[in-house]
C-alpha cells in the first residue's frame, strides 16, 4: 500500500543540495576504478600542487557564463561543473506541512499539525560530539545522475517560529540510506537553453522509513490539540504497522548565479504509514510504467472501498518556467502547472474503464504533493484479475504485473582482496509483488550489464511473503548494473579500488608522504571545499595535528553515518587502515625518553539584584569554566598516550587491564579510557565558556576571555573550598574533579558550582528588561561538544541566546552537562559528576596501586609567582616561554573574531578555527612533551605553565586585527626556530607560518574571513 495509505501528511519546501560535481569525469579527468586524476589523459603528479590540477580543470572548455551559454569568458565549464567544491550536504529547508488527510479526497488544512515545520538531520557524531548535523547526498556512481544516495539520522517536525530548544512535535531516528528510486528526465517539457538543462530538468524521488518501536521515536512531545495526530497515534497501534514511511521528490534544480555553490531545488512529500508488506525504501502497490521513460515516471496506485489512490509524485512534467533565470535569489524558479494530457484512463487489460480521472485532479498537486484520489463507479471486481493500463491523449503507462526491487538498489562494495585471493561478497535484500501484493517467485531471471565488474548467481527465489535474497561477488573495480527480471529492476553497484596490496605496509612506514601521495592527494585534487572549509590535507602539520580525527571519521564501521569522511565514499577498507597506522606514527613519534617508576537543593543567596551584578558573576562564571577546564585538561595530558602506555606494558610497568584504563582500545575508536574522557570533560567544559559568553554578550558586553585563577585568589572569588590548582592525574585530583562538579540534589557540605549557577539563574528570572525585543543572536553558534542527548532532543540548537527564556535554556544546558540536574534524569549518566565519578571508582577499587600520570610539577611557571613551583630546567623553560606566546596567540585569535561582531557561522570563522587549531596542533602536543621533560627539582617534571590573564589588543578594524596576529605569528614561529636548548618540532613551526601567511591573505583581502 506503501504511501497510499491513511493517514497522510502532504509536505513542500525547498531542498539545499550542496553536492561535488568535480569527480562527474565528463572530460576524462578522473579513472573511478583507480581513484586517479587524470591530465592529459595520464596520471596527475601527485607531488605538485593541488592548486594545479585545480587551474588545470577550470581551464578546460567549453565554458559558460551565469545565464548557461557558451562564453570564452565564463565563469563555468563542463569539467568542474557548478560546484566543485560541494561538500554533499543536503537539507530541507523552508518545509511546512502543507496539509492532512484522514479520508480520500479530504485535504484538512486547519489542524495543528498544518504550517508545521519538517527538518532532515544528519547522524550524532560520537567523536566531535556535534549538534546542527547534515544529511548528505551522495552520487555513489558520479558518472551517473540517478545513483544519488541519502544518509541521514533524523526526522523532525517543530513549530517554525520556536527556537532551536523547543520539544517536537515528532522526532525519528532513520536507520536506513536511501537512494533515487524513481527519476524523471523531462519533468520540464520544454527546457531552456542552459549547459544544465538536462539537470535542471530533471526529478528524483526518494523513500525512506522510521520504526514506531525505536525508543527514540516520540510524537506530539508539544500536546498540539490534533484531531489529525490522534487518529494517527491511534493508527500507529497497530501491530502490521511498522511505522512512518516518507516519500520526497527533489526536483527544478536553481541553475547556479556563480561557481562552487549550493543549488535549490524544488522539495514535496508525503507521509504514511509503514506497513509490513510495504518496502523501506521502495513505493509499492500496483506499478504502472511509462512508455516514454524520458519524460514520464511510473505511477503506483492502489483499489479499495471504492476509492482509487494514485501516486503521481514525479510521474507528470511541468509545462515550462515561469521566472526568467538564474532567478536572483537563487531560489527554484517557479513552474506553469502539469501538462495538460487531457481526462486519464485507467483501463484493465480487458479494455473495461475503470475509473476517469479528470485533468484538474493533477494539474495542480501544491496540496496534495501528486497523490491524487478518485471515487470510483460500480465495475466488475473481476478487474483485479487483470493487467491495467493508464491511458492519455499523449501517453500509455502499463502494469508490470511482476514488480521486484532490491531494497537497498545502490550501493558499494570491495574488490576481491588480490593479494589473498578472498572474495567480496554483499547479500541484498529482494521483495517481488505480483499486481501489487507481496507473492512467491521462482526460477527469477537476472542479468549482470557488466559481467567482468560483478557476478551473481543467474536465478533467484523469493518466498510466499516475497521476500528473498540475491548474493553478489564483484570482479573488478569500477561500476556496475544488475538486472532483477525485466529491465526495470535495476541494482547499481560501485566496486571500489582495489588497494590491498597497501593492507599489509608495516606501520613504520605508514609516514605523512605515504598516506598522501597513496590516499589523500586525490580527495585533496576532487574536493577541494576540505580546503575551504576544514584544512588541506596537503598540510602536513594540519593533518598530523587530526590525526586521531581522520582515522576516526575514515573508520569504516563508520561508513553508513552521515559524517563519514571522505563524504564520497569512494574510499576502500584498505586505504582507511592507513589512517589508523598513521595515527601509531604520530603517536609513536611523542615517545619521550622513558622515566624510571615513580544537600538536596542549592543554596541561592540572592544576592543579584541588577544587571550589573548579574554581568559581573557571568563574568565570574566565564573565570570558572576556564579555571576548571585548564584543570582537566593538565591533568589530562599528564597521562601518557595509548603508543607509549603499549612501550609501558612491554617493560611490565603497566598491564594490559592498565593500558585499556588509561588509553582505551588498541582500534582508537570511541573508548580513549581516561585520558580521553578527561579530554571529552575538558572539551565541554570550553562550551561552557562560549555559553556564558554568549549570556554576557546577549546583554550587551563584549567577549570576555576570562582570567585563570587558582588558590586562594580562587577561594575568595568563587566561594568554593575545594582548591583550584593544576596538578597530575591521580586519586586525589579524581576527587578533587568530583567536588567540582557535585550535584545540588546531593547532600555537600559548603557552596558548590551548582550553588553559583542557581543564584545566576534567580537573577535572570527576576530582573527586567535584559533583553531587547528583537530576537537577535550576538553570541557565538557551534555545535560541537554536545552529548547525545542534547542532539537529539535539540538537534538545531547552537548555543543562542536572545531573551530570558534562551538565557535560562543555556545556564541549565551548562548545568545538566555538569551535574545531570536530577539523579533520574537521562542526562545524568553521562554528566561531568558521574564520568568522574566511575573513574573515581575504579581507580579506587584497584587491587594494585596504580599511578598512572608522569610525575610532574604542581602549578609549574617559568617566572617566580606565589602559590607556584619554578622550573630550571633551560630546555623546558624555552619550552614554557614559546607556550605560553601560543597561548595569547590563540586567545587573541579568538578575542579578534568577536572584535568584530561577525554575523556569520562561528564554525566557518578562519579566526576561530585557527584557535581551535593552535590548541590542537600546538598546546596540545606542547604539553604533552613538556610533561615528559626535568623541571630542575628532583624526581618531579616540568608542565605546561599557568596561564596568566590575557591582555592583548584586539582590534575593530578587522584588516587591521589580523595583520597584527600574522606579525604575532612570524615572531612565534622565529622564536621556535632561534630557541637553544630545545626546539618545538617543525610541524608547529609550519603551522605558525600557515596562519601567518592566512592572516596575511585576510587583512590583504586575498581570503574571506569565513571559509
Amino acid at each position: 500500500m506503501s504511501i497510499l495509505d491513511f493517514p497522510r501528511v502532504h509536505f513542500k519546501g525547498v531542498a539545499r543540495v550542496n553536492v561535488p560535481t568535480g569527480n562527474r569525469n565528463i572530460s576524462n579527468t578522473l579513472d573511478i576504478s583507480t581513484n586517479t586524476a587524470l591530465k592529459d589523459g595520464k596520471p596527475y603528479d601527485v607531488s605538485k600542487p593541488p592548486h594545479a590540477f585545480h587551474d588545470y580543470m577550470k581551464s578546460m572548455g567549453p565554458k559558460f557564463n551565469a545565464q548557461g551559454h557558451i562564453d570564452e569568458d565564463g565563469a563555468f565549464n563542463l569539467a568542474t561543473g557548478y560546484n566543485m567544491r560541494g561538500n554533499n550536504h543536503f537539507s530541507w529547508e523552508n518545509t511546512l506541512v502543507t496539509s492532512v488527510q484522514l479520508r480520500p479526497g479530504e485535504y484538512i488544512t486547519d489542524d495543528k499539525l498544518v504550517g508545521k515545520k519538517l527538518s532532515l538531520w544528519g547522524h550524532y557524531n560520537e567523536y566531535l560530539r556535534t549538534s546542527f548535523n547534515r544529511a548528505r547526498w551522495v552520487d555513489n556512481d558520479p558518472t551517473r545522475r540517478d545513483s544519488a544516495l541519502i544518509y541521514a539520522g533524523q526526522l523532525t517536525i517543530t513549530d517554525p517560529n520556536s527556537s532551536a530548544n523547543t520539544a517536537h512535535i515528532l522526532s525519528a531516528d532513520i536507520d536506513c540510506t536511501h537512494g533515487v528510486r524513481w527519476l524523471n528526465r523531462g519533468y520540464i517539457e520544454e527546457p531552456i537553453n542552459h549547459f544544465l538543462y538536462e539537470e535542471m530538468s530533471e526529478a528524483r524521488l526518494f523513500q525512506f522509513t522510521v520504526s514506531k518501536d525505536s525508543q527514540d521515536f516520540i510524537l506530539n512531545q508539544l500536546g498540539l490539540d490534533s484531531e489529525f495526530l490522534t487518529a494517527l497515534r491511534e493508527k500507529l497501534q497497530d501491530p502490521t504497522v511498522k511505522g512512518l514511511l516518507i516519500q520526497y521528490c527533489v526536483s527544478n534544480l536553481s541553475p547556479p548565479k556563480a561557481p562552487n555553490m549550493p543549488v535549490f531545488c524544488d522539495l514535496h512529500g508525503t507521509i504514511s504509514l509503514w506497513h509490513n508488506d510495504d518496502m523501506a525504501t521502495c513505493p509499492t502497490g500496483r506499478i504502472l510504467r511509462p512508455d516514454n521513460s524520458e519524460q514520464y515516471a511510473p505511477i503506483a496506485l492502489s483499489i479499495r472501498d471504492n476509492w482509487l489512490s494514485l501516486n503521481t509524485a514525479i510521474s507528470l512534467p511541468h509545462q515550462r518556467y515561469e521566472e526568467t533565470m538564474p532567478v536572483e535569489n537563487g531560489m527554484p524558479p517557479k513552474l506553469s502547472e502539469k501538462v495538460d494530457l487531457g481526462d486519464l484512463y485507467l483501463k484493465s487489460n480487458s479494455g473495461q474503464v475503470i475509473a476517469v480521472i479528470p485533468k484538474d485532479s493533477y494539474l495542480n498537486n501544491a496540496t496534495n504533493s501528486g497523490i491524487i484520489d478518485i471515487r470510483l463507479p460500480d465495475i466488475d471486481s473481476q478487474f483485479e484479475q487483470h493487467s491495467l493500463k493508464l491511458c492519455s491523449e499523449r501517453h500509455t503507462w502499463y502494469e508490470s504485473d511482476w514488480y521486484i526491487q532490491a531494497e537497498h538498489h545502490i550501493v558499494a562494495m570491495e574488490s576481491p582482496n588480490s593479494v589473498t585471493k578472498e572474495p567480496s561478497t554483499v547479500e541484498l535484500g529482494v521483495r517481488s509483488y505480483y499486481r501489487g501484493k507481496p507473492a512467491s517467485i521462482s526460477q527469477l531471471a537476472t542479468h549482470t550489464l557488466t559481467p567482468d565488474t560483478v557476478t551473481c548467481c543467474a536465478y533467484l527465489d523469493t518466498d510466499n511473503s516475497g521476500h528473498g535474497s540475491i548474493m553478489v561477488e564483484s570482479l573488478s573495480a569500477g561500476s556496475a548494473e544488475i538486472f532483477l527480471g525485466e529491465f526495470y529492476s535495476s541494482v547499481q553497484i560501485r566496486v571500489l579500488p582495489d588497494a590491498w596490496a597497501l593492507a599489509d605496509t608495516p606501520t613504520e612506514q605508514v609516514d605523512y608522504d605515504f598516506l598522501y601521495q597513496h590516499v589523500m592527494a586525490y580527495y585533496e585534487l576532487f574536493y577541494p571545499f576540505m580546503t575551504e572549509a576544514v584544512f588541506s590535507m596537503a598540510d602536513k602539520c594540519k593533518c598530523e595535528t587530526y590525526a586521531r580525527l581522520m582515522w576516526q571519521m575514515c573508520d569504516p564501521k563508520n561508513r553508513d553515518k552521515s559524517y563519514y569522511m571522505p563524504s564520497t565514499r569512494e574510499m576502500p577498507a584498505a586505504h582507511a587502515q592507513l589512517f589508523l597506522k598513521y595515527l601509531c606514527n604520530v603517536e609513536q613519534s611523542a615517545m619521550p625518553k622513558i622515566l624510571p617508576n615513580a544537600q538536596p537543593k542549592a543554596q541561592i543567596s540572592g544576592n543579584i539584584k541588577t544587571k550589573a551584578q548579574l554581568i559581573s558573576a557571568l563574568k565570574d562564571a566565564v573565570d570558572l569554566e576556564l579555571s576548571i577546564m585548564l584543570q582537566y585538561i593538565y591533568s589530562a595530558y599528564s597521562l601518557p598516550n595509548y603508543a607509549i602506555g603499549e612501550h609501558f606494558v612491554s617493560m611490565g610497568r603497566w598491564s594490559e587491564q592498565q593500558l585499556e584504563l588509561v588509553n582505551g582500545g588498541e582500534d582508537r575508536r570511541l573508548n580513549s579510557g581516561w585520558r580521553g574522557a578527561l579530554l571529552e570533560i575538558a572539551h565541554e567544559e570550553m562550551i561552557h565558556y562560549l555559553v556564558v559568553n554568549n549570556l554576557l554578550m546577549a546583554l550587551g558586553e563584549p567577549f570576555y576571555p576570562g582570567k585563570p585563577v587558582l588558590g586562594e585568589e580562587a577561594k575568595d572569588k568563587f566561594g568554593l573550598d575545594t582548591e583550584f590548582s593544576f596538578e597530575p592525574f591521580s586519586e586525589h585530583i579524581i576527587a578533587k574533579f568530583v567536588r567540582f562538579e557535585w550535584p545540588a540534589f546531593f547532600p555537600t557540605v559548603g557552596k558548590s558550582i551548582a550553588d553559583f549557577y542557581a543564584d545566576i539563574t534567580k537573577g535572570i528570572e527576576e530582573i527586567p528588561d535584559l533583553f531587547g525585543k528583537e530576537r537577535v543572536n550576538l553570541g557565538g553558534e557551534h555545535h560541537l561538544f554536545l552529548n547525545e542527548i542534547i542532539n537529539r532532543e535539540y538537534p538545531g540548537y547552537q548555543f543562542e541566546v536572545y531573551d530570558k527564556e534562551t538565557a535560562l535554556f543555556a545556564i541549565n544546558f551548562v548545568t545538566e552537562q555538569g551535574e545531570g540536574v536530577a539523579a533520574d534524569s537521562p542526562q545524568f549518566e553521562v554528566s561531568h559528576f558521574n564520568r568522574l565519578r566511575a573513574i573515581s571508582k575504579t581507580l579506587t577499587n584497584s587491587d594494585i596501586p596504580f599511578e598512572p600520570a608522569y610525575p610532574v610539577l604542581k602549578n609549574p611557571v617559568f617566572e617566580p609567582r606565589t602559590g607556584c613551583n619554578l622550573v630550571t630546567d633551560p630546555a623546558a623553560v624555552e619550552l614554557m616561554q614559546f607556550y605560553k606566546g601560543c597561548h595569547e596567540l590563540m586567545f587573541q585569535l579568538m578575542m579578534q573574531h568577536f572584535a568584530i561582531q561577525p554575523l556569520g557561522s562561528m564554525r566557518r570563522s578562519r579566526l576561530m578555527n585557527g584557535a581551535i587549531d593552535l590548541m590542537t596542533g600546538i598546546l596540545r602536543p606542547l604539553s604533552v612533551l613538556l610533561m615528559t621533560l626535568p623541571s630542575g627539582t628532583l624526581g618531579r617534571n616540568a608542565g605546561p605553565p599557568v596561564p596568566e590573564p590575557i591582555e592583548t589588543q584586539v582590534f575593530s578594524d578587522l584588516e587591521q586585527g589580523c595583520m597584527a596576529i600574522s606579525k604575532q605569528c612570524k615572531q612565534l614561529a622565529d622564536m621556535g626556530r632561534a630557541m637553544v636548548c630545545a626546539k618545538p618540532p617543525t610541524t608547529q613551526i609550519e603551522l605558525l607560518e600557515f596562519f601567518q601567511n592566512q592572516m596575511h591573505e585576510i587583512a590583504t583581502g586575498k581570503l574571506s574571513r569565513e571559509a
